[in-house]
């Protein structure tokens, strides 16, 4: 059964995307089967690996609003041969209309193909909404990717209380994978005071490595690809190798 991680925050801006489609294709370099799912309305996390979601038949919307629509028939691949389930804009529609007692449905259209797969990164909306309530109740772990901005810090405090909401209720074994520093700029003094006050609050959590600011971040997703492939030499390729190749080792040493 596949490993599910979901990449989220309560904040835009934080580098979310790139860390789920990034981690995504680490995994797939170190011979893992993935599945990325996008569950943001901006479907950012299907345009960074080379899709149009407007040009696409079927999407993650269709799982939701088609009840004869089946998972193994929207799940596609981008060029580089990723698994994708794609988002589309219309999830923001869909999302305002559901109800409390949708909370598990996420949960109920991914399960049929979960042995497919040795692991699924979901990558999140950047806000409170069913949407990622679904995605937390369905995960074994949350990553936390979390920009070194002092207006990240409220975001940051938010997404663990609703971790800890969604333990006590929806899903007991829900875990924090880590907290991934994000956009780290050395040339201010606000990274590194961020980067302090997280170490002192929630240092169990926090990452030894960090995903420097750079533009070629950007410019990967602009062209459809992860860094990792973009630029693999890249400081932010580098990380993010690190960051799967210990979740592996952690994962492994669990089973």
């Amino acid at each position: 059964m596949a490993k599910k991680i979901a990449v989220a925050l309560r904040k835009g801006g934080s580098g979310k995307t790139t860390t789920a489609v990034n981690l995504a294709e680490a995994l797939r370099q170190n011979n893992q089967k993935v599945l990325l799912v996008d569950l943001d309305p901006q479907a950012n996390a299907t345009i960074s690996v080379g899709l149009d979601p407007m040009k696409l038949d079927k999407h993650i919307n269709t799982l939701l609003t088609d009840v004869l629509a089946k998972v193994e028939d929207v799940v596609t691949k981008s060029s580089f041969g990723m698994s994708v389930l794609p988002g589309h804009p219309d999830l923001a529609e869909t999302e305002g209309g559901m109800k409390a007692t949708q909370i598990g449905l996420l949960k109920s259209l991914l399960e049929p193909i979960e042995n497919d797969y040795d692991y699924v990164i979901l990558d999140t909306p950047p806000s409170e909404s069913y949407l990622t309530v679904n995605a937390l109740m369905y995960a074994d772990e949350v990553l936390i990717p979390l920009q070194a901005h002092y207006l990240a810090m409220r975001g940051l405090e938010d997404m663990l209380k609703e971790i800890v909401k969604v333990k006590q209720g929806l899903n007991p074994k829900l875990k924090i994978a880590g907290i991934l520093p994000t956009m780290v700029n050395k040339r201010t003094n606000i990274a590194q005071t961020v980067l302090d006050s997280v170490r002192k609050a929630y240092g169990e959590f926090l990452y030894p490595w960090e995903i420097g600011f750079s533009v070629r971040h950007t410019e990967a997703s602009l062209v459809g690809k992860p860094i990792i492939l973009y630029e693999p030499k890249h400081q932010g390729s580098e990380v993010y190798l690190l960051l799967a190749n210990d979740m592996l080792s952690k994962h492994k040493k669990e089973d």
